[in-house]
């Protein structure tokens, strides 16, 4: 999901989200542009990337591609309470690969607030690897500011 999303590979996965009914504002075409803010490892992610992302879905699944990439993800969400105008999104997304010798959990947590047909918020990462005992070896952390602006789509 950029930089940000990233969408190397068609999965759905699981999410616990906060959205309304019609999460349908956030459907769309977006100009999206994510800025480093913040991070313990600032040589390891990008500082400044720029996205065009379609977001849409149906029912409990919220479809993303990007549209420069042409990656794409299913993210399944679960409702809450705790959003009744639909104007958040809020989910956590984590995958777990292993490569070489060692196991990685890329854990992110976007939360974007929707005002009319821009959308901000922040997106942050924490990569996680660990050795083949379990063990950790490193954790990276960063966060970035995202703008999204509406460039088509209801």
């Amino acid at each position: 999901m950029l930089l940000t999303f990233n969408l190397s590979y068609a999965e759905t996965l699981k999410a616990s989200a906060s959205y309304d009914e019609p999460m349908k504002g956030f459907f769309g075409t977006w100009h999206v542009t994510s800025k480093i803010e913040s991070s313990n490892n600032y040589s390891m992610f990008n500082k400044l990337s720029v996205d065009i992302w379609n977001l849409s879905g149906h029912g409990n699944v919220l479809i993303l591609e990007n549209g420069l990439t042409g990656a794409k993800s299913s993210i399944q969400i679960n409702g809450s309470s705790d959003n009744l105008d639909g104007k958040k999104l809020k989910f956590v997304r984590v995958k777990e690969y292993k490569e070489g010798n060692y196991k990685y959990r890329h854990t992110e947590s976007p939360e974007f607030i929707l005002e009319g047909n821009i959308f901000r918020g922040y997106d942050t990462f924490k990569v996680e690897k660990f050795d083949l005992d379990n063990k950790l070896v490193s954790t990276n952390i960063v966060k970035y500011k995202v703008v999204g602006q509406k460039i088509a789509g209801d």
